[in-house]
């Protein structure tokens, strides 16, 4: 979470490694702590101009992977009377040796450090402790909440370092609690320590290892969520896959509890779920395997509900042990993906949302590639167009959904946010995030009311920057967005988002970060009947020509029903046919028996859309 949107002081914020051309003072010596020095950025003009300054320069300690946001003293309304933080995890050039907490104050912006005691705090991961606990890579969630609290997710291990996943021994997440005092932050912690169900043959804790919990507050800061991914112990059928263990608090974090988990075993409840899975071998159920491969996230909305937000995969095996084994599938390139990309088993964004008795879910939309591989021998590694890493054996750079969310300040819309490449490329049978644009779809909590329009944020009709379409790497979203409507109907969201590529796609050249505040205007309204013509239109049928059977292709938004009827060259029609469409892409038969050769025109309609083909029978 580098970039941060604070309402309070309408800024931006966005952290980062240096530049290759960026100067710190004192300069920072060898390279390796050169490259560490972390350094904020600031607009409070939602992007039209920036400044920046430092937070974090050591000639030992080697800052990596920063996240961070800006601080605001209650009341205040001034830049100059805030602080911009970051945190991340420390290297010596050979091992992970610990984490770094930094703060300035933002009355000065240059290229220092803050000489402020106890403003660069380095924590080690080994003793003796300079605080009475020890975390790991605090590089994933950072939070700023109303009540004048910074929240940091940090890791737990035995030991980082370690070679195999057992001796690093992952235990649970460091909730890092920041508490402004005099010009400085007060660092605490707090520790979960979930208990997930054990092999039975190895005695191994049953959960994804290496995998960084997920952890979401509220904005007054009493509701709070940290989420892990395993299996709970005592779950049967289908409830026995690698799902959410999701712990919560509603006192600010003075306790946590256990919450319930998500029953997929009410078949009703979770039909959206399962009818886009294939049921385990050795029995009639599916089992759920949220996938973490293209991204997850979480956030809370204005009734301090959680949404929980996701692919999944199907389990492949029913036996209790065997639940990591999931489903792969075979495509057109001869490549194994991780979903089937034929209709019903698509990559489905779902968000799972806390409700007063469970869960519930949604589909937010379908996506129509997965990621490549990064690792040499990894199917789509071929396909991957960043180049390969020689000293990192022939790695590249990974290019998954990056699914990430944002919410307006008050909770009551949140804008969901993923990567995928267009199918313009991906129809040639090719499924892989090539070349990704963003795209985003916007859903109304009030109304319980998902936005029709899907927005590709990076290539829209018109005003695509060419630095970031199709290129559309690395990418950040702001947790909070503005919002500002006189009606649902008329409501824009400004979204901060960066994107991080190179030209060309090699990872020894310098990064550019390209901004932008983002317009998502009228969701619930404008666009909706044009969403649906253009699927309506960009319908095909195929074979054509075709004999007893044909199919028509059709890409949707949103479930709907489709109706077909088949007319000859004088008007009359000759067969008629309606089908439950479901949202992605859906191959629809129409039954030819009976039709003599000729030339016909089918008409495809859904709801007031409509479009006609031409069909060839033999």
């Amino acid at each position: 979470k580098p970039l941060q949107y604070n309402e309070d002081l309408n800024a931006v914020s966005f952290i980062h490694r240096k530049s290759s051309t960026y100067v710190s003072s004192p300069v920072a010596t060898p390279a390796a702590a050169a490259s560490g020095v972390i350094v904020a950025e600031i607009s409070t003009n939602m992007g039209q101009t920036w400044d920046s300054t430092c937070l974090w320069i050591s000639n030992t300690n080697y800052a990596r992977y920063p996240q961070g946001g800006l601080y605001n003293p209650p009341g205040n309304t001034s830049i100059s009377n805030a602080y911009a933080l970051c945190a991340g995890p420390i290297t010596n050039g050979t091992n992970w040796t610990g984490s770094y907490l930094a703060s300035k104050k933002l009355d000065v912006f240059n290229n220092v450090a803050s000489t402020t005691p106890n403003a660069q705090q380095f924590m080690p991961n080994t003793p003796p402790y300079t605080h009475p606990f020890k975390f790991d890579f605090p590089s994933t969630d950072f939070t700023y909440v109303k009540s004048g609290d910074i929240y940091i997710m940090g890791r737990i291990y035995d030991n980082y370092n370690a070679t195999t996943a057992a001796a690093q021994g992952q235990r649970g997440a460091r909730i890092i609690k920041g508490t402004f005092n005099a010009g400085v932050f007060n660092w605490t912690t707090d520790s979960i320590i979930p208990t997930f169900r054990q092999n039975s043959s190895t005695n191994e804790a049953m959960f994804i290892r290496g995998l960084s919990p997920q952890m979401a507050w509220n904005n007054q800061g009493d509701v709070g969520y940290i989420a892990f991914i395993g299996a709970r112990a005592g779950a049967l059928k289908s409830n026995s896959g690698y799902q959410p263990m999701i712990y919560k608090t509603t006192n600010g974090g003075t306790s946590w509890n256990l919450m319930a988990g998500m029953n997929f075993n009410d078949t009703v409840t979770f039909k959206a779920t399962h009818q886009h899975l294939v049921a385990a071998s050795g029995g009639t159920f599916t089992i759920p395997f949220f996938w973490y491969g293209e991204g997850m996230d979480m956030t809370v909305d204005k009734d301090n509900r959680l949404h929980f937000v996701s692919t999944v995969l199907g389990a492949s095996k029913s036996d209790p042990d065997s639940i990591g084994y999931i489903y792969q599938f075979n495509n057109k390139d001869q490549q194994t993906y991780m979903f089937g990309h034929t209709p019903g088993l698509h990559p489905y964004i779902y968000d799972f949302t806390e409700t007063a008795t469970g869960w519930k879910v949604n589909i937010v939309d379908s996506m129509s590639s997965e990621s490549p591989g990064s690792r040499t021998g990894d199917d789509g590694y071929t396909f991957n167009p960043w180049d390969a890493d020689p000293s990192n054996s022939n790695s590249k750079i990974d290019i998954d959904a990056r699914i990430q969310l944002s919410r307006s300040v008050d909770g009551r819309y949140i804008v969901y946010t993923w990567s995928e490449s267009d199918t313009n490329f991906t129809d040639q049978g090719v499924k892989w995030n090539q070349y990704p644009n963003v795209k985003a779809r916007v859903y109304d909590v009030l109304k319980n009311k998902m936005g029709a329009v899907e927005y590709n944020i990076t290539n829209p009709p018109t005003g695509a920057n060419q630095n970031v379409q199709s290129s559309a790497y690395n990418k950040y979203v702001s947790p909070k967005c503005t919002v500002s409507y006189a009606a649902d109907s008329t409501a824009t969201f400004k979204l901060p988002m960066t994107v991080s590529n190179s030209q060309p796609l090699a990872q020894l050249l310098p990064n550019t970060h390209w901004y932008s505040t983002t317009e998502l205007v009228n969701p619930f309204s404008v666009g909706i009947q044009e969403q649906v013509l253009n699927s309506v239109n960009n319908s095909v049928m195929f074979p054509n020509p075709a004999a007893g059977t044909a199919i028509l292709a059709i890409d949707l938004k949103d479930n709907a029903k489709v109706e077909l009827s088949v007319m000859n060259l004088m008007g009359q029609m000759v067969k008629q046919s309606s089908a439950s469409a479901q949202i992605g892409e859906n191959n629809i038969q129409i039954d030819l028996s009976g039709l003599t050769p000729g030339i016909y025109l089918v008409n495809v309609k859904v709801g007031n859309s409509m479009s006609t083909k031409k069909l060839i029978v033999e």
